[in-house]
């Protein structure tokens, strides 16, 4: 597919908008509306082989507390690695001695955000400050009471219930 044409109808905070029309491999064409945001990223912070890190965090616009692993906006920097390492730091107050990306995932062909995956192992305390509209807990579960968590959260953080299962999956 080849966007033949892009306009930009919004470009504030982080969030662009832009109406784009693209061919179809027919020679027909389709117009939609695009979201773009900066990307994201999302660990699975093994305390060791059976204990993972999850956060439950207070979300303000759910009025609920959700079950969630650690995870974060690529705003600061560019590097979605440096940008894993400094989300576990600020959320966990551990750093890990081997962080390495685990896969990528995307919502939708109209919704341009990128989740990238890392796994995290061998921790270490090492703390940054947590952000200050941020209200987080941080448990040390097993991997299968931490999909059990995410599962029951009354709003279901979706890339870190896809992360735990495909790890599960694959492990």
């Amino acid at each position: 597919m080849t966007i033949l044409e892009s306009t930009e109808l919004f470009n504030q905070d982080n969030w662009r908008i832009t109406r784009e029309i693209a061919d179809l491999p027919d020679g027909r064409t389709k117009e939609a509306l695009i979201a773009h945001r900066c990307d994201s990223v999302h660990l699975l912070a093994f305390k060791n082989e059976n204990e993972i890190l999850m956060l439950r965090e207070y979300r303000p616009f759910f009025s609920d507390y959700i079950w969630m692993v650690p995870s974060g906006k690529v705003d600061k920097e560019t590097d979605i690695l440096v940008a894993a390492g400094r989300e576990l730091r600020e959320e966990t107050g551990f750093n890990a001695k081997k962080l390495h990306h685990y896969f990528t995932t995307e919502y939708s062909d109209t919704l341009h955000i990128s989740n990238h995956v890392f796994i995290a192992k061998d921790l270490y305390p090492d703390a940054l400050p947590q952000d200050a509209s941020e209200l987080i807990e941080v448990h040390t579960v097993s991997l299968q009471q931490a999909i059990k968590n995410v599962q029951e959260s009354s709003h279901v953080h979706g890339a870190s219930l896809c992360a735990l299962l495909r790890y599960k999956l694959e492990h």
